[in-house]
C-alpha cells in the first residue's frame, strides 16, 4: 500500500478504531497508542493488507492489540512492584514461591535491562505515565519508549520461559 492509501484509511477509520480501543481499554492514551501502532505497522511495511477488507482488518488488528495490552497488564503490575527498591513491599498474601519468583524477576530486571530500559519501565509502570509522557521526560520518541518496553518484556519472558518459571 502507498502512503497516500494509508493516510486515506487513517482518515476514514481512525475514529471507529479509537472508539473500539477505548471501549476495551478505558484509557485514552493507550487507545491512541494502539491505533497508532496499527498504522505504524502498515507504514513500516510489516503488515500486508488487502484493500477489499481494510475496515475489518483494521478493527481486528485494534481488537487483538487491545487484548494483548489487557493480557500484559497483570504482568506489568508485578514488574512495577518489583522495580521499587523496597522488596518488602511485595504483597504479603503471595505464597513463598510467588515471592521468590518475584524477587528473581526483580534481580533479572536490575541485572539484565539497560539503564534506559529500566528507566522507561519505571516511569511507565511505577509512575503510570503514558508512553508520550515518558518520551517527553526522557527526550526520546514515543516509538523508542514503546520499543524499549516491548524489548524488556520479551527479554523477561524469554528468560523465564527458558527457565520454566511462571511470572
Amino acid at each position: 500500500m502507498t502512503r497516500k492509501e494509508i493516510e486515506s484509511l487513517f482518515k476514514t477509520h481512525y475514529t471507529q478504531m479509537y472508539h473500539l480501543a477505548l471501549t476495551l481499554l478505558f484509557d485514552e492514551a493507550e487507545s491512541k497508542d494502539v491505533v497508532s501502532d496499527v498504522f505504524a505497522c502498515l507504514l513500516g511495511g510489516k503488515v500486508v493488507m488487502r484493500a477489499d477488507n481494510a475496515k475489518a482488518f483494521l478493527l481486528a488488528s485494534v481488537h487483538h492489540r487491545c487484548l494483548n495490552v489487557l493480557q500484559h497488564k497483570q504482568v506489568q503490575e508485578r514488574f512495577a512492584r518489583l522495580l521499587t527498591e523496597d522488596t518488602d513491599a511485595l504483597v504479603s498474601d503471595n505464597t513463598v514461591e510467588e515471592q521468590m519468583q518475584m524477587k528473581e524477576l526483580m534481580y533479572y530486571v536490575r541485572d539484565n535491562l539497560s539503564p534506559l530500559e529500566q528507566e522507561v519501565f519505571r516511569l511507565r509502570y511505577l509512575r503510570e505515565m503514558t508512553c508520550q509522557e515518558v518520551a517527553e521526560a526522557l527526550s526520546v520518541s514515543r516509538q523508542t519508549v514503546h520499543t524499549h518496553l516491548k524489548q524488556s518484556v520479551e527479554k523477561i519472558r524469554k528468560y523465564f520461559n527458558s527457565n520454566s518459571k511462571a511470572i
